[in-house]
């Protein structure tokens, strides 16, 4: 145990009356208790992906802790010179400096919770909030996916083993994570209803609660409009589960019928070999191709933003992604023509 890990533990003094009702099987699940900060915290989130991934965030920081669950933290003993130390774990242990911030962030909003609460002085908040995030970033390179690799990917979906009401709809299930960029858990969302026939638009509620339009390409909407002819309901959610032969999954009929889940379609990239080490590209690093192949036909970052649902440009900006043998020659070509 590094020395700074140990100086942190020293924060974490574990409470019989705790482990009485937390037991290790529920370490992953958010207790309602009103007097605890963590639960004030996740209840102040308005939406659920958000309270998945500030759970996500405090069971990681949990775990780098030593510590078998969120609490056996005893957040009112937790000051600066307890987040600086964990803070120094984390970059000892290579995290980047955006997942670091992002602990840092949920750290200072459960010790806020603390501080309305009661249980931490004014003075040790403070110092808390005090704390900067740290400077710094890393570059990835994510491998993005080419028209080229686009048309082998649903020649592959469409020679795959498998029904043929299948295949429609994971052809569909691409084409909206390529030719649109949206993200897996709103393709999750959609229902048909969301489908504007007449204009070719989707106009659903994506992240942060944002109304979209979206514009279909005409492949993209010829796509989505073989899939919806043989939809098991015609209503409802828009991609639904499916067994083996293409039947409707389980015992589900239109009126409990329910969407495939963001998981699942992550799945559907590892079904089609797009997880794989030497070309890893999931979802996310779909999306991403999508922007790149607007941004390289010449749409502007203003417009970008719009089409991915983006609050910020400099966020659209982190989804561009050139290549930097082409970045370096097109410089060198103007200082050496």
């Amino acid at each position: 145990m590094s020395g700074r890990l140990a100086n942190v533990l020293k924060a974490f003094p574990v409470s019989g009356a705790e482990l009485s009702v937390r037991k290790s099987n529920m370490k992953d699940v958010i207790i309602q208790d009103n007097n605890c900060p963590v639960y004030a915290y996740i209840n102040s989130l308005n939406e659920p992906r958000s309270q998945q991934t500030a759970r996500r965030v405090l069971m990681a920081i949990a775990k780098h802790l030593g510590v078998d669950s969120i609490y056996h933290i005893h957040w009112s003993k937790f000051d600066r010179n307890h987040v600086n130390s964990l803070l120094g774990v984390l970059r000892e242990r290579a995290l980047s400096p955006d997942t670091i911030s992002l602990y840092l962030s949920v750290i200072k909003r459960v010790l806020m919770e603390a501080f309305l609460l009661g249980q931490i002085e004014p003075l040790q908040y403070e110092r808390v909030k005090s704390i900067k995030r740290p400077s710094g970033s890393r570059v990835k390179n994510h491998h993005l996916l080419d028209r080229d690799a686009f048309t082998e990917l649903l020649k592959t979906i469409s020679t795959w083993p498998q029904a043929k009401q299948t295949c429609i709809r994971d052809q569909a299930i691409f084409h909206l994570l390529v030719g649109c960029g949206l993200r897996r858990f709103e393709i999750s969302e959609l229902h048909i209803e969301h489908v504007q026939q007449d204009t070719k638009h989707l106009k659903f509620i994506g992240k942060g609660n944002k109304e979209r339009l979206v514009k279909l390409h005409d492949l993209t909407f010829f796509a989505l409009q073989k899939w919806i002819e043989i939809h098991p309901f015609g209503t409802g959610p828009l991609f639904v589960r499916l067994t083996k032969c293409g039947s409707v999954h389980g015992k589900m009929s239109d009126t409990n019928v329910k969407g495939i889940s963001g998981h699942a379609i992550y799945n559907l990239c590892k079904k089609y070999y797009l997880l794989r080490k030497e070309a890893h590209t999931p979802p996310h690093t779909l999306r991403r191709s999508y922007a790149t192949w607007l941004y390289n036909n010449g749409v502007d970052l203003k417009t970008l933003a719009a089409l991915l649902g983006h609050s910020s440009i400099k966020t659209t900006e982190i989804y561009i992604q050139q290549d930097q043998d082409s970045i370096d020659n097109e410089v060198l070509t103007k200082l050496f023509p």
